[in-house]
């Protein structure tokens, strides 16, 4: 009866442990688990605030064009009104084109084509910047993707029911066998019958 009740206690041990280190696993992957999400929330809101970042600049970005522009036609206005008054005042004094150095269709086409070259110029800085802001969101969508790729790439997936059953029952074979063994091997002994003389 001795014999029984240790190995029955040596199964309960051994079954004991497999639950144990299975429900150790579980709590440890719930863990990983949570953390991976935690930091994964922490680096969407970080993504979040860097779209933002880049959204405000790119508005600013917009209004400083916008007010480049807008002081470049000013310019130009002021230019042009300047020649109109210098061709004006050349013609009060008698002057000629040749003697007062150029026209004022000459002077206006000037400053025409040197205006309108700026415009380009900033226009074309302009679609580059936009095009900057772009690959600066994509970047940001790609660094936060691989963030949280990492946060959940090691993720452990916790003990498997079936695992643990096929473990407990391992051990439950490999301990009856050795009470099998144990019963095989412990046969009592035998006193040969003293002859009676």
């Amino acid at each position: 009866m001795r014999m029984e009740l240790l190995y029955a206690a040596q199964f309960a041990m051994s079954a004991y442990g497999a639950i144990n280190d299975a429900n150790n696993a579980n709590a440890n992957a719930w863990a990983q688990q949570e953390q991976a999400n935690k930091q994964a929330a922490i680096n969407n809101q970080l993504n979040t605030n860097a779209h933002i970042g880049i959204n405000e600049e790119q508005a600013l970005t917009l209004k400083k064009h916008g007010l480049d522009k807008w002081e470049l036609w000013k310019l130009k206005r002021r230019q042009e009104a300047k020649a109109a008054v210098q061709a004006t005042s050349r013609g009060m004094r008698g002057g000629t084109a040749k003697t007062v150095g150029g026209s004022y269709a000459a002077a206006y086409n000037n400053i025409s084509r040197h205006a309108y070259g700026a415009l380009a110029r900033k226009d074309l800085n302009f679609e580059a910047a936009i095009a900057d802001f772009g690959r600066r969101h994509r970047n940001v969508d790609l660094t936060t993707m691989n963030q949280n790729n990492a946060a959940f790439s090691n993720l452990s997936t916790g003990a498997s029911f079936l695992g643990t059953a096929l473990s407990v029952a391992g051990s439950g074979l490999q301990i009856s066998e050795k009470y099998q063994k144990g019963l095989g091997t412990a046969k009592p002994k035998t006193t040969a019958p003293r002859s009676q003389t």
